[in-house]
């Protein structure tokens, strides 16, 4: 079976290397995410186990399609009966570049019509469609007039991983946060700092990363809503689950630290932390980037400063802020440092080059991944 791991825009590369780390067959990087091939069995465990996909698809087709009659043909020759019964409710999304088809809305109804279409003649009932909570999840993509067909593995995109309940403004997604970590270059072997935490996602997904913490153990997926999640099916599933619940470590190795000077936002990281599991894997507290100790490395200090439009909007309040952010940072001598950058003040306002640039979307935001070695 064929595979395709969605991705963060700029973070193909760090989603590969991860699973081949998962040790799934045939890992190949591409524009918006990662091929893979394998039995059903390493999906689930690609649903299990990634902190950077935000989808795992399973491809049931692909076949040119230069006008809606080649999409219709296309989509009736898959055998939907496999997937999908007049019982179930279904969504279809699509995405189309270099095509004579342009128009993304058309594309998923003409998809749609040729699904019902064919559960209709084959089981004499259609599924109902359901934009908000669907049984089958469709994703179609045609690209220079070849469409390609999937089923949606994740259900709810990967990233809700359950844990946050509450966010704060300019909440980094949970997959996002995990790629900039493993960008940065920190590693579980050394402490790690966010100043910055927010809602605490990056300090979140660090200690989920350090104590080994699978992020689809405590999550529902697409998949076990499908006819092919039989029972034995749902019997490898578990044992899946609880390998890797036996797999988990009570603390990290070193420490990982956030802060912020809001305390509400620091409840709202207690709060997130607790629910996923790794509330003691975690320190803290609040405190003012300003009034942070002195400190020797090694360590990294990885965050996601504020470069939201409410503050871009104060140019010189935010540039004096990030002076202040850098005076902190040459404090903390040997540390590296892993600043995801939204606005260009952020670079401006550091007294050192990058060693290291990545450009990273935050959804329709092009950020820099900036990364640094304090002098010790």
């Amino acid at each position: 079976m064929k595979f395709f791991a969605s991705a963060a825009r700029g973070t193909e590369g760090a989603l590969r290397d991860e699973l081949r780390t998962i040790r799934l067959p045939r890992v190949k990087a591409d524009r918006g995410g990662v091929h893979f091939e394998g039995t059903l069995d390493d999906a689930m465990r690609a649903c299990l186990r990634s902190h950077l996909a935000m989808r795992v698809l399973v491809e049931l087709g692909t076949f040119a399609a230069h006008d809606a009659d080649d999409l219709y043909a296309g989509v009736r020759m898959i055998p939907w009966h496999e997937h999908i019964t007049p019982r179930h409710t279904l969504a279809v999304r699509a995405t189309c570049t270099n095509s004579a088809l342009t128009h993304s809305h058309f594309i998923a109804l003409k998809t749609k019509d040729a699904i019902v279409d064919a559960i209709r003649d084959r089981a004499g009932a259609r599924p109902d469609v359901n934009l908000d909570d669907p049984d089958v999840s469709v994703t179609v993509r045609i690209a220079r007039d070849v469409a390609t067909v999937y089923l949606d593995l994740s259900g709810e995109p990967l990233h809700r991983r359950g844990y946050r309940v509450e966010v704060t403004e300019a909440t980094l997604k949970e997959t996002l946060a995990a790629a900039v970590l493993r960008l940065s270059g920190w590693t579980p072997s050394v402490p790690l700092l966010d100043p910055l935490c927010g809602s605490g996602t990056l300090a979140i997904e660090a200690a989920m990363m350090a104590c080994r913490v699978a992020p689809g153990a405590r999550r529902r997926f697409g998949f076990e809503r499908l006819p092919a999640y039989t029972p034995d099916v749902a019997a490898r599933w578990r044992a899946l689950v609880d390998e890797a619940r036996a797999q988990e470590l009570p603390k990290p190795e070193q420490p990982i630290t956030a802060t912020d000077r809001d305390a509400a936002a620091i409840e709202t990281t207690k709060r997130n932390a607790f629910r996923a599991g790794v509330d003691r894997g975690i320190e803290i507290r609040v405190c003012d980037v300003r009034e942070l100790p002195d400190a020797v490395g090694p360590g990294y200090v990885v965050s996601d400063p504020p470069y939201g439009d409410r503050l871009a909007a104060k140019p010189l309040q935010l540039a004096g802020f990030f002076r202040q952010f850098a005076e902190t940072l040459t404090r903390m001598r040997g540390w590296d440092v892993a600043l995801l950058s939204g606005n260009p003040l952020l670079e401006k306002s550091l007294p050192w080059r990058p060693a290291r640039e990545h450009t990273l979307f935050n959804g329709a935001i092009e950020c820099r991944l900036l990364s640094y070695k304090i002098p010790a």
